[in-house]
């Protein structure tokens, strides 16, 4: 039997609304339309695709036409598509309602594997081509296994999974190869955030010839077979950390027949929206009492200019240094909007976490009275509650909590989707302490109990 090649991605995202929607949508579907035309040029076997094709479990037609227009030269080309869903497609954790993705299988554009969790643990089943579902398929001699999203106890629930791998395998009836595709890490499975350590991946080596990741839009490869080709485009800006190195989509070669059925694995860039960073310190005018803010645009103004900023890019903009807050009014909006139109550029992001801030001795209901802004007198509100009511355990990390906070309440302020806050919240090292210091404590009966609980009180997966 001739070797396989399959393209693997993830976190496509169709319908993100970026930037309170300055940066259009169609930057994602552009991304997405790339790979699937790259699959049918190559003349790939299949398409992979391990999680949140959709940025939401509640999309407008306009995604919904973008993701079939997508997949339909694959269908058209004969090139299967097996695919997981994410956290991002479904409104709860078990999965169990319709969603759009599962609108997609049902009309032939993708094979959705899912593996649904009871208290006796996973149910894996065969593909079933009449009521298309399943949670895996053998395909050209080899097993394609749909592990999904998890959830928070993703290491126990694929050890579950692992368990009935190894029971196939000492039973032989495992093909030549095994694909399985996880909606989950690198961060969140590689300890690099305070997830879990990259022993945890050893045990579906095992039995797993090619673990396919998704969920953390970090490219990354473990080994040589566990791997997450990052994000397509990008999704949020700070994304754009990554993109001195390939990412956007996996080449994966398999030759079942062979005793190591991995060939070869190599990640390729998807072209994006050009995104450029500048930290800024603001140190030198963070003290003035006159056109502080002034100075700091034009600065920064210049420096963009120097870069060589185009009208189609975006730029983040990272403030650094030390503001009296007594003596400078920062609005991080008003900074953006003038840079906007200014330069011009498509869209700035400006992130004010990394500034100092000093109240230069005077009480924050004192600061009002003066030009701060809204943002100033928050955060530092925040910073003074959460020092003198410090939580158990966090006492070290009161500035880090404080700046979590006030995200949080920004993300509420500007009205952000409940999955974006569940986001930030999943990727959030003191949230991923607290998590995995609870699970530890957990047997993995009470961890499918805790999903299937979670999925009837959740309102995002």
């Amino acid at each position: 039997m001739p070797g396989l090649k399959f393209i693997h991605c993830s976190d496509l995202h169709l319908g993100r609304q970026r930037l309170g929607g300055k940066l259009p949508d169609t930057d994602l579907a552009r991304a997405f339309q790339y790979i699937c035309q790259y699959t049918v040029t190559e003349k790939a076997d299949a398409l992979l695709i391990a999680g949140d094709i959709f940025d939401s479990p509640q999309i407008q037609p306009t995604w919904l036409t973008q993701a079939t227009e997508c997949l339909l030269p694959l269908k058209e080309a004969g090139i299967p598509v097996f695919a997981i869903e994410g956290n991002h497609d479904r409104a709860t954790i078990t999965g169990e309602a319709h969603t759009w993705v599962k609108y997609l299988n049902d009309i032939g554009l993708i094979n959705l594997l899912t593996i649904p969790f009871t208290a006796r643990g996973p149910v894996i089943s065969p593909w079933d081509e009449r009521s298309r579902s399943g949670s895996y398929i053998d395909f050209k001699g080899t097993r394609i296994i749909g592990a999904g999203y998890l959830g928070a106890g993703t290491i126990k629930r694929a050890r579950l999974i692992a368990e009935s791998l190894r029971r196939w395998q000492e039973a032989g009836t495992l093909p030549g190869a095994v694909i399985m595709l996880l909606h989950a890490g690198p961060d969140y499975v590689v300890q690099e955030g305070g997830g879990f350590s990259k022993e945890n991946l050893e045990f579906l080596h095992e039995t797993v010839d090619y673990l396919a990741l998704g969920h953390i839009h970090k490219p990354m490869q473990h080994g040589g077979w566990a791997v997450n080709p990052g994000s397509p485009e990008h999704v949020r800006l700070e994304e754009c950390r990554y993109d001195g190195q390939p990412r956007g989509m996996a080449v994966v070669e398999i030759e079942p027949t062979s005793e190591r059925p991995l060939q070869r694995v190599e990640v390729l860039a998807v072209p994006k929206r050009k995104v450029y960073t500048l930290r800024y310190d603001c140190s030198p005018h963070g003290n003035r009492t006159k056109r502080a803010m002034d100075a700091i645009q034009s600065d920064i103004m210049a420096r963009l200019r120097e870069m060589g900023v185009e009208p189609e890019a975006a730029v983040r903009l990272e403030l650094t240094g030390a503001v009296n807050l007594g003596r400078i009014k920062l609005d991080t909006e008003a900074l953006a909007a003038y840079l906007e139109a200014s330069l011009p550029v498509q869209a700035v992001e400006v992130n004010s976490g990394g500034l100092q801030l000093s109240l230069d001795n005077r009480a924050t209901g004192e600061l009002a009275g003066k030009e701060a802004s809204r943002e100033t007198l928050e955060l530092a509100a925040i910073r003074e509650l959460v020092a003198n009511n410090p939580l158990p355990g966090l006492e070290d990390q009161a500035a880090q909590l404080a700046q979590l906070f006030y995200e949080l309440k920004e993300d509420v302020r500007t009205g952000a989707g409940v999955q974006e806050i569940r986001e930030r919240l999943e990727r959030h090292p003191l949230v991923e302490r607290l998590v995995a210091g609870e699970l530890a404590e957990l047997s993995a009966e009470q961890v499918v109990a805790a999903g299937r609980e979670g999925g009837r009180e959740e309102s995002c997966g």
